[in-house]
C-alpha cells in the first residue's frame, strides 16, 4: 500500500516538474501578451493591456510581402485606432492594411448603394457583392466603416426633379468613368430617395443582415458590422468630375434622420456616422452649420462626427480635427470624432510624406480623433489626378507599410 502511495506522490512531483520546466524555461517570458494563430493570448500576469495592435497570424504572405487571408486571423480589437480608405475587394488593401498593424476598412463607395442591391421596385435584394466583401474582410480580422447610400435609378426616376438630380457624365463614380477599377459604383441622380418606406427598408435589411444577431443575418456571420455611415461628403461642391449630393443642407437633415432611424429600428447597438466634412474651409463647415439650423434635432441622429482631409485643404497638420473639434463647440455637440479620410501628402517626396502624416496623426489625436483612416497607402504617390489608378514603384510598398507600421506603433 505504502509502495502505492509512493509511487502516486512521485507521479503528482513529476508533473509538477513538467509544467513548472514547460511554463517557466521553455515558455520564456510568461508576463506577456503573445500572438498565436492570429490572437493575443495573455500569458502569466503581464502588466500591459491586451494589444490592440493587428496579431499577425499565420495567414502567410504573397510574394509582395503582403499577409494573406487566413482562418487563423482574429478579430482585431475595436479599440484599435487606424484603418484605411479601401476599395479592392481582392484582399490586396486588406492585406496591407492588417500588416501595417491597422484594424479597419472603409470601402469606397463601398457595396451598400441602394441601386446596387435592389435593381428595381419590387425586385428581391442581392447581397452577393457585399456578402463576399464581408467574407474577405473577416478572413483578414478587419473591422468595417460601411457607407449606406440613398440612390436606385428606378426610385430617382420617380421623382418629378429627376432632371435636377443628376451629376456631371464625367462623375468618376459612374460606371463608365471608373479608371481605378473600383467593384462598385454610384449612379447617375443623386437626390434623396423619392420613396422614403422602400429606401428605409433597405437600409433595416442591410443592417440586420450584418448585426450579428442570429436571425436573418448572413450564413456563417462571423463579426458584425456595427458602424454605418449615412453617405459622403454631401456638403463637397463637384466640379463636374466629383459629386457626391444633388442637394443641400436641409435635404441631408432629413436623410440622416430618417437613416439613422432605420439603423436604430434593425440594430440599436449600432453607431451611425454623419457623412464626413469634405474639408475645414467655411463652404464645407457652412454645410453642416446650415443642416443643424434646418433641423436643430439632427444633432441627435448620429453618434460619430466626420471630418476628413485630403492634402489639397488647409494645410493644419492635424487633419482637419482642431477647426472642425470648434464647430462641435459652437453646435454645443459633444460626440467622438473619427477622421475617416486623412491624407497629408505633398509632391517632396516619400520621408516628408510620411513625416508631415507621422505629425497629423499626433496632433489630430491631440485635438480629439479617436480614429484614423488614412486614404494613401504608397508614400510615394504623388497623383494629383485621384481618378487614376496608382501603380507603385518597385519595394515603395513594401517601405510605406513599414512607415505606416512605425506611426501606428508609436501611437498606440
Amino acid at each position: 500500500m505504502k509502495k502505492t502511495i509512493y509511487i502516486v506522490i512521485a507521479v503528482i512531483i513529476a508533473a509538477i516538474a513538467v509544467v513548472g520546466y514547460l511554463r517557466f524555461v521553455a515558455g520564456g517570458d510568461e508576463d506577456t501578451w503573445i500572438c498565436e494563430k492570429g490572437a493575443w493570448v495573455k500569458h502569466g500576469n503581464p502588466s500591459a493591456a491586451k494589444p490592440t495592435t493587428a496579431c499577425p497570424g499565420s495567414g502567410g504572405t504573397t510574394n509582395k510581402g503582403v499577409v494573406k487571408p487566413s482562418e487563423n486571423f482574429s478579430q482585431v480589437p475595436l479599440e484599435n485606432a487606424f484603418g484605411w480608405l479601401g476599395a479592392g475587394e481582392d484582399g490586396t488593401d486588406m492585406g496591407f492594411i492588417r500588416q501595417s498593424g491597422g484594424g479597419w476598412m472603409r470601402p469606397h463607395p463601398g457595396p451598400a448603394v441602394w441601386d446596387m442591391i435592389q435593381g428595381g421596385e419590387p425586385a428581391e435584394y442581392d447581397f452577393a457583392k457585399m456578402d463576399g466583401l464581408v467574407r474577405l474582410a473577416e478572413l483578414y480580422g478587419l473591422n468595417l466603416v460601411i457607407t449606406l447610400w440613398p440612390f436606385a435609378e428606378w426610385d430617382q426616376a420617380n421623382r418629378e426633379d429627376v432632371a435636377d438630380c443628376a451629376v456631371s457624365a464625367n462623375d468618376e463614380f459612374l460606371p463608365d468613368n471608373n479608371k481605378k477599377g473600383r467593384p462598385s459604383y454610384l449612379p447617375l441622380h443623386r437626390c434623396n430617395p423619392n420613396d422614403w418606406v422602400a429606401y428605409e427598408q433597405f437600409v433595416t435589411a442591410v443592417v440586420d443582415r450584418y448585426d450579428g444577431d442570429g436571425e436573418f443575418d448572413m450564413n456563417d456571420l462571423r463579426y458584425p458590422i456595427k458602424y454605418w455611415e449615412v453617405m459622403n461628403e454631401p456638403d463637397l461642391l463637384g466640379d463636374g468630375s466629383l459629386d457626391f449630393y444633388a442637394q443641400g443642407p436641409a435635404e441631408y437633415a432629413e436623410l440622416l434622420k430618417r437613416t439613422y432611424q432605420a439603423v436604430k429600428l434593425a440594430d440599436s447597438s449600432a453607431s451611425v456616422l454623419i457623412a464626413g466634412a469634405a474639408g475645414a474651409d467655411d463652404t464645407f463647415l457652412g454645410f453642416y452649420r446650415a443642416v443643424f439650423n434646418a433641423m436643430p434635432e439632427a444633432k441627435g441622429y448620429f453618434d460619430i462626427a466626420n471630418i476628413h482631409c485630403i492634402s489639397n485643404d488647409k494645410n493644419t497638420l492635424d487633419f482637419n480635427v482642431g477647426d472642425y473639434k470648434a464647430l462641435l463647440d459652437e453646435l454645443g455637440i459633444n460626440k467622438p470624432i473619427w477622421v475617416t479620410e486623412a491624407e497629408q501628402m505633398g509632391r517632396q517626396g516619400f520621408d516628408q510624406n510620411a513625416e508631415q502624416t507621422q505629425t497629423s496623426v499626433d496632433n489630430a489625436i491631440a485635438a480629439g480623433a479617436q480614429k484614423i483612416f488614412f486614404t494613401r497607402y504608397d508614400f510615394a504617390d504623388t497623383r494629383t489626378d485621384m481618378s487614376e489608378k496608382q501603380e507603385p514603384a518597385e519595394g515603395s510598398m513594401d517601405r510605406s507599410m513599414q512607415a505606416y507600421q512605425e506611426i501606428i506603433e508609436s501611437v498606440q
